[in-house]
């Protein structure tokens, strides 16, 4: 396997006030973009150690595919596991650290030390704190995202500055400290990221073959179909997998029995439309993504039943497209129903859409479980 160029480089010199400067860097010479920033960031990192890997593989091989729905005022609607990396790691085999939270300062020093040793750190971090992406200032409160990763291949202490990858940028960016850190901390409700890094050790092991890892993600995949209700403690619903699915259309007819501020209704459907086709997915609620997983295993497996389920996979993510696509036209012309009565007729219409979203979704998740009897 083709190896990535390393440069690492470390020194040590004294100032005039005797503070030790310090500057680690390593050097990636093929940084990739990609949709989803967690398993972008893997990707990288696993590049610069020596895989040959790319985006929808980690997301495949992660199980990264879901769908859940929180009944609230502003109800809110997920479509990825959050439990992608974990599951990647087990499915694969390859050795890594595990999610860290811990202090401030113990995290520097690991992390420095990784660095050392030649090893990228994956962060997770708010998007609201990295400049870069808002013209070199701070994103507004609404901007606030607390569950993307970027990749940490430097810091330089004398210049106060890492340097990093992002998943919509192929070059290495550099970012402050501060702002690297007021990202990390960011105490923000949209997904509060407390510090979590993690990385992927230098140890190589042998991978699973191609049909094991293929039928350990399909079988987690089932797994996040089949998670059950849950209350919280107002006693709404958070409605997991295929009964969150099969659930969507009766919570998209009565949504103003929780939205019961009409001004909501528009940002609601705006929010769904742009969780199932923008936030960090390459579209169809991941269905896409997952998709191109499957077309990969099966380019090394040959294998006809799996053939049926990428079938089915596609019909379902053109269904996810037409869906998404109502709830942005519903959230652009909303406002001009001032009556409870017209405004049901168009829940009424993507209810049904909906509706007819959950029967292929069904099938797509029993031909996934049959697959891996």
């Amino acid at each position: 396997m083709k190896k990535t160029l390393l440069v690492f480089m470390l020194f040590f010199a004294c100032s005039k006030g005797g503070v030790i400067s310090e500057k680690i860097i390593l050097n990636p010479k093929d940084i990739k973009t990609g949709y989803d920033s967690e398993a972008t960031a893997i990707m990288n990192a696993m590049r610069f150690l020596g895989y040959e890997v790319d985006e929808a593989f980690v997301f495949g091989a992660g199980s990264g595919m879901d769908f859940y729905f929180f009944q609230s005022a502003f109800p809110f609607i997920g479509i990825k596991s959050d439990k992608m990396a974990e599951n990647f790691f087990e499915n694969t085999g390859i050795k890594w650290s595990g999610k860290q939270y811990t202090s401030y300062k113990k995290s520097i020093d690991i992390i420095k030390n990784k660095l050392k040793e030649g090893i990228p750190v994956i962060l997770r971090v708010d998007v609201r704190f990295l400049p870069y992406r808002y013209g070199g200032k701070y994103g507004s409160k609404l901007s606030s995202y607390g569950r993307h990763y970027v990749t940490l291949f430097g810091i330089d202490f004398d210049k106060n500055l890492a340097y990093i990858t992002d998943n919509e940028s192929s070059n290495i960016i550099e970012i402050s400290l501060n702002d690297l850190d007021k990202a990390r901390n960011s105490t923000t409700q949209a997904f509060t990221p407390y510090g979590e890094f993690y990385w992927i050790e230098k140890e190589r092991v042998d991978v699973p073959s191609y049909r094991k890892i293929l039928l350990n993600s399909l079988e987690q995949v089932v797994k996040s179909y089949e998670k059950p209700v849950k209350k919280n403690m107002s006693e709404l619903k958070n409605f997991y997998g295929i009964e969150a699915i099969n659930n969507l259309s009766k919570e998209i007819v009565n949504i103003e029995k929780f939205v019961q501020i009409e001004m909501f209704l528009s940002g609601v459907f705006y929010s769904f439309y742009h969780y199932i086709e923008k936030l960090e997915t390459k579209g169809a609620a991941n269905r896409e993504i997952f998709k191109d997983y499957l077309v990969f295993m099966n380019s090394k497996l040959k294998d006809k039943e799996l053939e049926k389920i990428i079938k089915q996979i596609n019909i379902c993510a053109e269904n996810w497209k037409i869906l998404s696509s109502e709830f942005k036209e519903i959230s652009s012309i909303i406002t001009n129903y001032n009556e409870k009565y017209e405004r049901k007729a168009l829940y009424d219409r993507v209810g049904a859409i909906a509706d007819s979203l959950a029967k292929e979704e069904d099938r797509l998740y029993k031909m996934i479980k049959d697959y891996i009897k």
